[in-house]
């Protein structure tokens, strides 16, 4: 079989270099082993095979599964399915449908809990839904009111690369200290551009604070200034 030319695809098909294997053959000695006799039943030729490996690897590549969403579809089709899955199914295992209204209430918690460091998501998805909301909005808004946006937000970051979530940004030094590292400026920075609800009045007070994020020297009169504007989006009376 020659490999596709296409990247991406080439990653599910070129040896890994852990594994000694590419991903899909990997894949598939896990899917023989999960189902004895019933997986290699279907595959009475080195072509079939074949044609398996490209078909799964290119619907893979369609879709934008990860690695991590492979795995976790291997365990889900351990209890969901008594005969070895179609891609379809498989794809279905590895993104099974989730409930909104409990994913909102996960993201409301977890964002009071990360303000401590003791955040835990299940699913890194809802956590960049919860940026795209507003962090603000999130924390301050009734539930009623938070699941439509939450929803579209989040099938929004289900479309595309889900990156894991950041480590949580401690607060910055005063001008004049040593300042924060890189990577707890990028997050602070990754934060303040979610704020996607922010009204164009107080867009001020946004890019304010990302020159104060990346070490500009900035008054604390103004910063607090630029920190109670955006409170005020969500309580008018703040």
């Amino acid at each position: 079989m020659n490999a596709p030319s296409d990247a991406p695809l080439c990653a599910w098909l070129s040896v890994h270099p852990a594994l000694g294997i590419s991903l899909m053959d990997h894949l598939y000695n896990r899917l023989d082993g999960a189902y004895p006799g019933r997986w290699r039943a279907q595959f009475p030729t080195e072509q079939a095979i074949a044609n398996w490996r490209e078909s799964w690897a290119e619907t893979f590549d369609a879709e934008g599964l990860t690695h991590a969403e492979i795995k976790a579809g291997l365990a889900e089709c351990r209890t969901r399915y008594d005969w070895p899955p179609s891609v379809a199914e498989f794809v279905k295992a590895c993104r099974p449908a989730i409930n909104v209204d409990a994913a909102l209430c996960e993201a409301v918690e977890q964002l009071r809990q990360r303000n401590e460091g003791r955040d835990q998501w299940t699913n890194p998805a809802f956590y960049w839904a919860a940026l795209r909301v507003g962090t603000f909005d999130m924390l301050n808004l009734p539930h009623v009111q938070l699941v439509k946006r939450f929803a579209a937000a989040l099938a929004e970051v289900m479309r595309g690369e889900i990156k894991p979530v950041p480590p949580r940004a401690e607060a910055l030094p005063a001008p004049g200290q040593t300042r924060a590292s890189p990577d707890r400026v990028a997050a602070h920075l990754e934060q303040l551009r979610a704020l996607r609800t922010v009204p164009a009045g107080r867009q001020w007070a946004v890019r304010l604070l990302e020159r104060y994020e990346r070490g500009e020297k900035i008054t604390p009169a103004c910063v607090d200034m630029a920190r109670r504007a955006l409170r005020a989006e969500v309580d008018p009376c703040a």
